[in-house]
């Protein structure tokens, strides 16, 4: 029993110690590749804006000229900056609109160190430079957060703005949720990191059509434990995508990305005319 004991508080310990930077395990870099591109350079703009004293980096795709008037504001995952996520940028600008993508405090070359508070904070500043210089308005706005993106976009859809329609790929209902579906154990979340990242409990507040993805297979944020929480606590109107053989990363691959680019559309064009 005393063994039991040693190796629960070691485990314990570790995972306090380990989760924060799990969560932010982020890659700095002093410049973007934008690996694989194929979209024409002339609607590529870097920008850069502040955040809390930090100055952060962004891309404006520019619309491709099937629908200008309206923006996808992109909240990228975990590790590494915009050049993890181009692959994302691409599928996503296919469908017409315009798009921006921006690395948080400690992504790629962005400055600071991230926390919960620097998420939202980053956020908000992204969404009031895409108002600001862009003309964005609310009606016009689609808001797209992947995995730990959602903290972000969640938020910015429940206490910013909002906005016409709002996609979560990949959710975890909060810091808690994570890591006791990764552990196994039944911690508090105060144990494991100084946020609460409660997206379940936030989604509740969103005004907007929300659409969900998940892949039942996901290992990693797993749908029992996170995207089912976050759909069953999520207002109407909402649908819900729960693709078979899907993973954490893969979504837009195992559906098809002309069959996810659809689902998107649809998607958009129901919350227009609704």
């Amino acid at each position: 029993m005393r063994y039991t004991n040693v190796i629960f508080c070691l485990a314990s310990l570790f995972l306090a110690c380990e989760l924060d930077p799990f969560l932010f395990d982020s890659k700095s870099s002093d410049h973007y590749e934008l690996p694989g591109n194929t979209i024409p350079m002339e609607l590529i703009q870097k920008v850069s804006f502040e955040s809390a004293g930090n100055m952060l980096y962004g891309i404006w795709v520019a619309s491709n000229g099937r629908r200008p008037g309206l923006t996808l504001l992109y909240c990228h995952g975990n590790k590494n900056g915009i050049d993890e996520y181009w692959d994302r940028v691409q599928f996503l600008h296919e469908i017409g609109f315009n798009l921006f993508i921006f690395d948080y405090r400690g992504y790629g070359k962005s400055e600071g160190e991230s926390s919960e508070k620097g998420l939202h904070e980053d956020g908000t500043a992204a969404l009031n430079y895409i108002r600001n210089h862009n003309q964005v308005t609310a009606d016009s706005l689609i808001l797209y957060g992947y995995s730990l993106g959602n903290v972000v976009s969640i938020y910015l859809a429940a206490e910013q703005i909002d906005p016409l329609c709002l996609f979560a790929e990949s959710p975890f209902a909060s810091s808690a949720s994570l890591a006791q579906g990764s552990s196994g154990l039944a911690l508090p979340h105060r144990w494991l990191t100084k946020g609460t990242y409660d997206n379940s409990e936030r989604v509740k507040n969103i005004r907007t059509s929300f659409c969900l993805f998940h892949g039942e297979s996901d290992d990693f944020v797993r749908w029992k434990d996170n995207g089912r929480v976050v759909w069953e606590n999520a207002p109407e109107p909402k649908i819900l995508y729960l693709i078979k053989e899907a993973n954490h990363k893969d979504i837009p691959q195992t559906l098809g990305i002309s069959e996810y680019q659809d689902i998107i559309s649809e998607h958009i064009a129901s919350a227009i005319h609704n």
